[in-house]
C-alpha cells in the first residue's frame, strides 16, 4: 500500500534563507505515516484501544538530497516497507513534481509494544491490510 501527501512548505518552515529546516522532513514523514496508517484503517487510537498495540518509531534514517524552499509544492509518498518479528519499517520520498528533483528519502524503523509498553510482534491486521 503506498499514499501520497501533498506538501506546500510555509514560511514559518524555512529559515531566514527561504530554506526547509531538516527538523520539518521529520513532521512530514509523521505525517506520511499516519496517511498511511489511516488509509489502511488502522488509525493509531483505534487500533490502541481493539488490539491493545501501539506503533511507534524507533529509529529514523533520512537522506537529504536536495533543499526545499518557501512554497515548494512537494509530494511525500509513503509506503510499507519490511516487516519483521516486533518491528516493521516504513518508506518515504519526497518528490518536487515541477522538475521531478527527489529532495528526501527516509526509513522510519516502527516498533510494536503491547499494553504492558513491553515489545510485541506485528500483528496480523497491520499485515493484512498494508499488503506485507
Amino acid at each position: 500500500m503506498k499514499v501520497e501527501v501533498p506538501i506546500l512548505v510555509h514560511a514559518f518552515e524555512t529559515d531566514f534563507g527561504g530554506v526547509v529546516s531538516n527538523t520539518r522532513f521529520l513532521e512530514w514523514f509523521e505525517r506520511g505515516r499516519y496517511a498511511l496508517l489511516h488509509e489502511a484503517g488502522l488509525p493509531v487510537e483505534e487500533t490502541w484501544s481493539t488490539e491493545g498495540v501501539m506503533a511507534i518509531v524507533r529509529r529514523v534514517e533520512v537522506d537529504y538530497l536536495l533543499f526545499a524552499r518557501h512554497e515548494d509544492r512537494l509530494v511525500l509518498t509513503t509506503q510499507a516497507g519490511q516487516w519483521k518479528g516486533a518491528s516493521a519499517t516504513v518508506e518515504h520520498e519526497i518528490v518536487r513534481p515541477k522538475d521531478g528533483a527527489v529532495i528526501a528519502r527516509a526509513t522510519q524503523t516502527i516498533a510494536f509494544l503491547n499494553r504492558a509498553w513491553k515489545p510485541t510482534r506485528v500483528p496480523k491486521s497491520y499485515r493484512e491490510k498494508l499488503g506485507t
